[in-house]
Formats: structure tokens, sequence, C-alpha cells
């Protein structure tokens, strides 16, 4: 059977840059209140009519370049978000369409923060499987248009920012994916949900119960996918904790017994940007020259659902 390595990588941001100076207008809250509620001073807003779908194109060219092919050469792309273009058809046709990939599969994923794990290992078992030669897995997401902007408001809205990340798996003589866990747990998911219905289609977040859950969950989750790779901790080269607040990430990395400094907590530069939090940490640090070919990175991730899991690369 063949294995699935990552070919490149790729990230897009918005050009427009939100401090939370400008929340605080609306917000009802000082910038610094506001960042202590959170953690986060600033992220990223698409601009109007841009959806999650225009974000992923631009990453996605990106990590295609990386790769040294193009879109007419993907097989398969696998779109992670929890705030889709429409509520159907799935951004992934969106993505499809201004990629022009043909009439290749395009399917979504719902695990929202976790999101992109979970893409990570349903695109690696389509390579593994000979089913695919090139997977583009995508994952982007579009909150500024959701969020509520007034008082009520003040220690969630703050979190979330807009931004897309890709990367290309394909088929190689040697693993890139070494492991992936992944856990969903329904018990008390109204903790962290947003109710599609009319006046109740706000974020809604009981932090007191989901960060205890969050900080357990990301710990095990490391423990987890370095048992199953038979990796210990210390030949990790970077540890890409995803949670929404950057300070529970940490936490968690602590409580693992994590290096500190091979640590990073997604949501420290631009926010959380759920299910593209990890693939936008990893073009950083690709970028940075933070990682290299051959290092090994692992991506750890909860959220809504309650979802979470690990996931352990070789670039």
């Amino acid at each position: 059977m063949p294995a699935s390595a990552v070919l490149g990588c790729g990230r897009h941001l918005p050009a427009r840059a939100v401090t939370n100076e400008e929340l605080a207008r609306d917000l009802g809250a000082s910038g610094a209140r506001l960042a202590e509620l959170t953690g986060v001073t600033r992220r990223h807003h698409a601009d109007d009519g841009h959806g999650p779908s225009d974000l992923a194109r631009e990453a996605a060219l990106a990590a295609l370049a990386g790769a040294g092919l193009a879109p007419a050469d993907v097989d398969l792309i696998v779109f992670a978000t929890m705030t889709p273009d429409v509520a159907f058809p799935g951004s992934g046709c969106y993505l499809q369409d201004k990629l022009g990939c043909r009439t290749v599969g395009a399917l979504d994923v719902r695990a929202q923060c976790a999101g992109f794990l979970f893409a990570l290992a349903t695109a690696d078992r389509f390579v593994r499987a000979g089913a695919a030669g090139r997977v583009l897995v995508a994952c982007a997401e579009v909150h500024s248009t959701a969020l509520d902007y007034t008082p009520r408001a003040a220690a969630v809205t703050p979190y979330f920012g807009d931004g897309a990340g890709a990367l290309v798996l394909g088929a190689a003589p040697e693993p890139g994916v070494l492991a992936a866990v992944l856990h969903s747990d329904p018990d008390g998911l109204e903790r962290f949900w947003c109710e599609f219905r009319a006046g109740r289609h706000y974020y809604q977040l009981d932090p007191g119960a989901v960060h205890p859950q969050a900080r357990a969950a990301l710990a095990g989750a490391a423990h987890e996918v370095l048992e199953r790779a038979g990796v210990p901790a210390d030949r990790v080269a970077l540890f890409l904790v995803h949670y929404l607040d950057a300070r529970v990430a940490r936490e968690a990395a602590e409580a693992a017994r994590l290096p500190r400094e091979r640590v990073v907590a997604t949501a420290e530069a631009a926010g959380h940007i759920a299910a593209a939090g990890i693939p936008i940490a990893l073009a950083d640090a690709l970028a940075a020259g933070r990682v290299g070919k051959g290092d090994l990175v692992c991506g750890l991730a909860f959220g809504a659902g309650m979802s979470w899991g690990g996931g352990l690369l070789r670039l």
C-alpha cells in the first residue's frame, strides 16, 4: 500500500488586522480588558463578500506551488470548515470551482476546531487506499460575519479570526502521516455551540466548563498520538497546540510535559481560526525555518462537538 506524505503547505490571512481597541467600541470593554478575557490582541477579518472558499483558494495555490503542482493535478479536495460559504453545497465545491479542478471529488468535513485533524486523517486514508494520488486538504474560516458585536459577547467574540491553511498530501514511498487519533464526545455539547435558529445564532461558550475539558483532552491526545506512533516527545521538532484560548493550550502542553520551547499555541498570532489554525501555524513555521524536511511535527486540537485529536507528521 502507498503511504502519504506532505508535498506542500500554504496559508492566507486577510489583509485587514483588527485590534482589541477597534472591537472595544462595540463590545463595551477596553482593549486591555478584552485581552485579559481572551489572551488575543489581534485577529484578521475578511473583506465584505469574501467567504472561506475565497481564503482557501489563496492558501491552496500557495500549497500547490510549494509542491510544484497545479490545480489540475489534484485528485480530491477535502475541505474543513465550521463557517461554510452557504448552508449547501459544501465549501469544497466552491473551492473546486475557484481553482478549476474539473470534476474531481470535493467533500466537506465538519469537526469544528479539530477539523484539520479529521480532514488530514481522511485524506491520508484515500491516498493509502490508492483511491487518490494527490489530495488537497483545505481549511478555512470566516468567523467575523457570524459573531455578536454587542457587550454580551465581550468574552467570546475577541477570540475569533478569519484565515485559511492548506496542504497537499501525495503518495510516497515513506509515510509522512505517522499517526492520527480522533475523538468526539457529545456529552455537554451545549457548552460550546451555535444554534442555527433566529435569535440564537451567535456562538455560545461556557469557558468554566470547556477550558478544563480542553486542557485534559489536549494533554491526553499528546500522549496517545505519540504512543501510537512509537515516538518520544523529545524527537518532535514542534507541537502545534490548537484551542481558542492560547493560555489553556499552553497549560495543556505543560501538563503533558511537552518541551516548552517547541510548543506553539496557534491562537497567539492571529486569534482562533478553528479548522485552519494548525495548517496556518505549520506554514508559518516552515516559512520561518523553524522546521524543515524530515522534521516531526505534532498537531493537537480541541473544539466544539466536543471533538479533539492529534496527528504526527514527518515533513
